[in-house]
C-alpha cells in the first residue's frame, strides 16, 4: 500500500457562525489525484487552504508528509505546531487562480526565486534548474518575459513550474484554470495531465469536468461543509450516481460544454 500523503481527521472551521469545514476526514496516498468538487461555497476551497494552513482550522488534526499538527478551539499554535507548518509548507506547493507571480520579475526569476530566497541554491546551479522548468511546460522561449507580456495560460505554467522548483512531494491547485479563456485553459490542463501521469501527488479543486472524469484516481463531493461523495470518477459520472450528482454534473458541463482535455 502506498504512503500516506495527507490524513485529515476531524476537521472543523467556522467563520462567526457559519460552519465552512463540518468534521472532514480525508485520506490521500502517494500519487493519487484527488479532485474536490463541489458547487460554490461548500467548503472545497477552505479544505484546501487548510493543507498547507493557508487558512487554519479551529479543531481537527492534520499529517501532510509526514508533520502533523493538532488544533484544538481556543489553543493557540506551540512552537513545535509551528515548526511541523513550517515543515509541511516546504513539501507542498500551491498554485493559484491569481497566478500571483512577481510583475517586476522575468518568469526565470520568478520559477528560481524560492530556490535562491528559500533553498539558498547558488543562482547559476537554480537558473539552469529553472530553465529546465520552463522547459517541461512548454515556456522554453519564455524564460526572459516578464509577466506582463504573457498570456494568462502562459502565466499559469509559469506558477506550476515556480511550485515544482521547490520539489514538493504535493501539490495543490485552487480553481487553475477558471480566470482562463478556454484554449489557455487547455494549455495548462495540458500540463496538470502530465504531472498526474508522472505521478505527482495532486489536490485539486475545480469546476473541470473533463479532467476530473479523464485525469482523477478520486473524485470528492462536498455541499455545505460536508464530504458528501468520495468515490472513482467511473462511479461518480456514471449513470448509478444520486440526482444531485446528476444535477451538479449536468450543470458543470454546460458551463464547461468549450473543455476538451
Amino acid at each position: 500500500m502506498s504512503e500516506l500523503k495527507i490524513n485529515v481527521q476531524g476537521l472543523s472551521k467556522s467563520y462567526g457562525n457559519l460552519l465552512i469545514l463540518n468534521n472532514i476526514d480525508l485520506q490521500i496516498r502517494c500519487g493519487e489525484v484527488v479532485v474536490i468538487l463541489g458547487p460554490s461555497g461548500s467548503g472545497k476551497t477552505t479544505l484546501l487552504r487548510s493543507l498547507n494552513f493557508l487558512a487554519q482550522a479551529d479543531s481537527g488534526a492534520l499529517e501532510v508528509c509526514g508533520h502533523r499538527v493538532t488544533l484544538r478551539p481556543g489553543r493557540a499554535l506551540s512552537p513545535d505546531d509551528q515548526a511541523q507548518i513550517a515543515a509541511l509548507r516546504r513539501k507542498t506547493a500551491m498554485v493559484f487562480q491569481s497566478f500571483n507571480l512577481f510583475p517586476h520579475l522575468t518568469a526565470l526569476e520568478n520559477v528560481i526565486e524560492g530556490l535562491v530566497s528559500v533553498k539558498h541554491v547558488p543562482r547559476r546551479v537554480a537558473m539552469i534548474r529553472g530553465r529546465e522548468l520552463l522547459a517541461q511546460v512548454g515556456l522554453a522561449d519564455k524564460a526572459m518575459f516578464y509577466p506582463a507580456r504573457l498570456s494568462g495560460g502562459q502565466k499559469q505554467r509559469v506558477a506550476i513550474a515556480r511550485g515544482l522548483s521547490m520539489t514538493p512531494e504535493v501539490i495543490l491547485f485552487d480553481e487553475p484554470t477558471s480566470a482562463l479563456d478556454p484554449e489557455l485553459r487547455d494549455e495548462v490542463l495540458t500540463v496538470m495531465r502530465e504531472l498526474a501521469d508522472a505521478g505527482m501527488t495532486m489536490v485539486i479543486v475545480t469546476h473541470e469536468m473533463s479532467f476530473a472524469r479523464q485525469a482523477a484516481d478520486r473524485v470528492i463531493f462536498m455541499e455545505g461543509g460536508l464530504i458528501l461523495h468520495d468515490t472513482s470518477p467511473g462511479e461518480f459520472f456514471g449513470s448509478k450516481s444520486n440526482e444531485r450528482i446528476q444535477q451538479f454534473i449536468r450543470k458543470g458541463y454546460a458551463d464547461h460544454e468549450y473543455t476538451n482535455v
